[in-house]
């Protein structure tokens, strides 16, 4: 099929596509702008990232921790009962 007539076809299906990437580029821009008119919104944007990615990693270490705690007895075990 070609990619014609697989637009053709589909095109009811990946209406939204084309209209998110319209959206999220309009949002861009907006942001942008904004930024450039207001500098402190690029700081609160970092920030805001960096608390996220620190969230994230405490949480993904904290996840960890529960799941070595859980399974430390299991290393230990030589041999499998059937």
């Amino acid at each position: 099929m070609r990619m014609r007539e697989f637009l053709i076809c589909q095109a009811g299906e990946f209406d939204f596509l084309w209209k998110s990437q319209v959206l999220m580029g309009l949002l861009l821009v907006f942001i942008g702008i904004a930024i450039a008119v207001f500098p402190a919104i690029l700081v609160g944007l970092v920030a805001a990232g960096l608390i996220l990615a620190g969230a994230s990693l405490i949480g993904g270490g904290w996840r960890l921790h529960r799941l070595w705690r859980h399974n430390k007895g299991v290393a230990d075990i030589d041999k499998f009962e059937w």
